[in-house]
């Protein structure tokens, strides 16, 4: 099955409610990208207080400009806001390890996540009718469909088994110590694991599965954004990405409403 690209179509005045919904935080983003790459000393100076160092801040401008880019074009929206939810979260993570507070600061990122996928819903037909309908898998192969399940279940079963291992603090695992290392309390270790387990059973519900690896991709951003922030190796950086990417390929593979959504070919 192959859906088309192109958005189904709107009433006038949702659609407009979403444009101007969806306006609202991609302003803000490019705004914000366009700053990191000018770099004037206030950008400077709370990107550090943050805790990363300066020389990320191009980079992660950069990035934050071409997703915010991806949302605003109606072809790829959707794959924009996959992409910024991943940064979002990243920021999530970033006011979680300072301590900050958490309605002015922790969940700001949030918010604006919400506005990007609200606006969504409101000017593309197809987000409201596939995220509200159960998961589809009658013009699946049967290989095709175990494939995706497979995928599926690999990076499942590494969070789950993560999360299971936050909760514990097993002796010998060192996870307060990491945490440490990562400049996080060891008091936020457990409502991470419970945050970790909650978002990959999500996403193991069939009926649930989109929402659940869009609450994973915001949960992997944080973890990009800890590794970023810590200077550690590449390949650190790179393992939360992979995992992202078996999530939503597992999740392409096993059912048609992602297909629908993120069609590869019109």
């Amino acid at each position: 099955m192959q859906a088309s690209a192109q958005p189904a179509p709107v009433s006038t005045k949702k659609l407009w409610a979403g444009i101007v919904i969806s306006a609202l935080p991609a302003l803000f983003l490019l705004i914000d990208g366009v700053m990191k790459l000018v770099k004037p000393p206030v950008v400077v100076e709370t990107t550090v207080q943050l805790g990363y160092p300066e020389s990320v801040i191009l980079g992660l401008g950069i990035v934050l400009i071409a997703c915010t880019v991806i949302y605003m074009i109606p072809r790829t929206a959707v794959l924009g806001a996959i992409l910024l939810t991943g940064y979002l979260g990243g920021a999530v993570a970033s006011h979680v390890r300072l301590g900050d507070p958490l309605f002015t600061h922790i969940l700001v990122p949030i918010y604006f996540g919400a506005l990007i996928w609200g606006g969504l819903f409101l000017r593309d037909e197809r987000i409201s009718k596939h995220l509200q309908s159960g998961a589809q898998t009658v013009s699946i192969s049967k290989g095709t469909l175990w494939a995706g399940r497979i995928v599926s279940a690999l990076p499942a079963l590494m969070l789950i088994f993560s999360g299971v291992l936050k909760l514990a603090k097993p002796a010998g695992f060192g996870i307060v110590e990491e945490f440490g290392r990562l400049g996080y309390p060891e008091s936020v270790i457990l409502g991470i694991g419970i945050l970790e387990i909650t978002c990959t059973v999500v996403y193991l519900i069939p009926r649930e599965s989109v929402l659940g690896a869009i609450l994973l991709t915001g949960y992997l951003g944080g973890a990009v954004a800890t590794h970023v922030r810590v200077g550690d190796p590449l390949f650190n950086v790179i393992i939360p990405v992979v995992l992202g990417a078996l999530i939503w390929g597992g999740l392409y593979l096993r059912d048609v409403r992602l297909r629908a959504l993120l069609p590869l070919r019109s």
